[in-house]
């Protein structure tokens, strides 16, 4: 989630995520929003106002008849969650804060850029090949996530995989510690948000990458880059080297 219009601590954001993720992947957002409200211990008024918006609008919302909500909405029903206990002594985020789960293994490294670079810009710095998605290098890029893709295998969930968006979803998710490419191509496809371009790291040449991974990325419509940097540390570097 993007903390643009308040300053939230990590676990704070780790958990504004965990929550908005959970929402994103429900079948029934509104019984999923109508929970955390309820566990925030918030009458829908109370919510709503602190929204600015009217609490019909959130009830229709919570009994789903209305379409999922924008991402616009999300973030505000989120911010408010948070925002409100805060004001509170923020008992309820002390107390969900430490059940939110530690992925510093799974996150590497994590940016945003203060200006947009392309996505021909990173391939560059990756020293990259495009295996997919040639018609979009000159899309904007606002970040990158580096991504150990056996830690994920390990310890994520599905709601946990908002995490890797960092404040936007306009994002390079970079996986090392590949082996064919295939995983990373799934979990991005089943999820409903998807980053602006995929780095893998770890096969040495285009042939060992799985052919089924590159065809998905195509249908995907994402440009799928394989990265020849010699180590995971050098490509960090270079990425960082991006907005410095």
């Amino acid at each position: 989630m993007d903390g643009s219009a308040g300053s939230y601590g990590a676990a704070e954001e780790a958990l504004m995520n965990r929550i908005a993720g959970e929402i994103i992947l429900s079948k029934t957002p509104g019984e999923v929003m109508k929970k955390w409200r309820l566990l925030f211990e918030l009458s829908q008024s109370e919510l709503a106002r602190h929204m600015g918006i009217a609490p019909s609008v959130l009830n229709d919302y919570e009994k789903n008849r209305r379409k999922s909500p924008g991402t616009l909405f999300l973030r505000k029903f989120v911010m408010a969650l948070i925002e409100i206990d805060s004001k509170k002594g923020g008992v309820h985020i002390k107390k969900f804060t430490a059940m939110t789960k530690d992925l510093s293994s799974v996150i590497l490294d994590i940016a945003e850029f203060p200006e947009a670079k392309s996505v021909k810009d990173v391939v560059e710095a990756v020293d990259g090949i495009i295996l997919a998605g040639r018609e979009g290098q000159n899309l904007p890029v606002y970040g990158y996530t580096v991504v150990d893709s056996l830690n994920a295998i390990r310890f994520m969930d599905a709601t946990d995989f908002l995490r890797l968006f960092g404040a936007n979803s306009m994002r390079a998710l970079v996986f090392v510690g590949v082996s064919k490419g295939r995983s990373p191509i799934i979990a991005v496809k089943i999820y409903p948000i998807k980053p602006r371009m995929i780095v893998i790291h770890g096969p040495t040449k285009p042939e060992s990458v799985d052919e089924l991974a590159v065809t998905l990325a195509e249908q995907e419509a994402i440009p799928f880059v394989l990265s020849l940097k010699q180590d995971v540390p050098s490509l960090i570097t270079s990425l960082r080297n991006l907005y410095r």
